[in-house]
């Protein structure tokens, strides 16, 4: 499906037929923006033809999905593949999609699958300034990516409160807490592999002279760079809060073995004394003292209740018990 959304004096125009935009565009102070959402062969072909894109700039947004972030030149055009985040229900991986953007001169092609961007925020975002609309696509550029990078605090709001609850689930022995824990890591590698590049590739949109955006724009393009920095800052302190969560696991984990084991070595010993009278007055000599007297069984029982009473203090009062 292809939205069109044509900007002239600060009115937007939505019922431009896909086939006038190449005449379109041409108009002074006019900015066109297409957004193609779920685009099928035929409708990419329609963009190329009515923009002249770059044959792999299209091959790039057919193939959407698990792409790299990255910003490649065309002539008279930017290819820049990025990606947006979308908040899931507990339980749930981080959810991302990617968003591929052309920008030109006085055009933007958007290509996605629907989940990224609201159409309908951006194009009032737009209106509302239009003396810099007028200027070219580097605004226009400045609003879809804004939209994008600011779907990705949420989820790190989500994780963040995702550590929390693991850093208290840790030291209250719930099980399952490494599972829960690895989990969080997958999510925050994925975060990474896009937050990256993506901080990566608006330090080139920035510094490489393209000729298609004014110093205006870039100032505003300099904001979406910031918003990335701070993306990336995030979640390598979520990893580090990760990592900690789960070293504190392994180590709750591994003081819990070491208590039982302490444990059971004092119960083994409490019982290795026992075993041992009974094992000595169960023996087949014929002349032990205690076998002729009266109270010899009483005797042998009261020695190990009171052995392995005494053992039983001992153990507790070094906290063994």
């Amino acid at each position: 499906m292809i939205q069109v959304h044509v900007f002239r004096k600060g009115h937007e125009v939505t019922d431009i037929p896909v086939a006038d935009l190449s005449q379109v565009r041409t108009e002074p102070r006019t900015l066109v923006w297409a957004d193609l959402v779920s685009a099928t062969p035929e409708e990419l072909a329609a963009m190329g033809e009515e923009f002249q894109l770059h044959p792999l700039a299209l091959a790039s947004c057919a193939a959407r999905g698990k792409q790299r972030p990255r910003v490649e030149e065309y002539d008279g055009q930017v290819l820049l593949i990025a990606y947006a985040s979308k908040p899931v229900g507990p339980g749930q991986p981080v959810d991302l999609h990617e968003l591929d953007v052309i920008p030109g001169q006085n055009f933007l092609l958007t290509f996605h699958g629907g989940a990224p961007i609201d159409a309908a925020v951006v194009a009032r975002r737009v209106t509302a300034r239009p003396e810099l609309a007028k200027q070219g696509a580097g605004f226009l550029l400045y609003v879809v990516l804004d939209e994008g990078v600011d779907t990705f605090f949420p989820t790190l709001d989500q994780i963040g409160e995702r550590i929390e609850d693991l850093e208290e689930a840790v030291f209250e022995a719930v099980g399952g807490v490494q599972s829960q824990i690895f989990s969080l890591r997958r999510d925050l590698i994925a975060v990474r592999r896009v937050a990256g590049p993506m901080r990566d590739a608006m330090i080139v949109l920035l510094r490489r002279d393209l000729g298609l955006f004014n110093r205006e724009s870039q100032r505003y393009l300099q904001d979406i760079y910031d918003h990335m920095v701070r993306v990336v800052e995030s979640v390598e302190d979520y990893q580090d809060l990760a990592s900690g969560a789960l070293e504190a696991s392994l180590a709750v984990v591994s003081n819990r073995v070491g208590t039982v084991a302490r444990n059971l070595g004092a119960y083994a010993a409490i019982f290795a004394v026992v075993t041992m009278i009974s094992g000595i007055y169960g023996m087949n000599f014929q002349h032990i003292p205690e076998l002729e007297w009266r109270f010899g069984y009483v005797w042998a029982l009261a020695l190990m209740v009171v052995s392995a009473t005494s053992l039983w203090v001992y153990f507790k009062r070094k906290d063994w018990l």
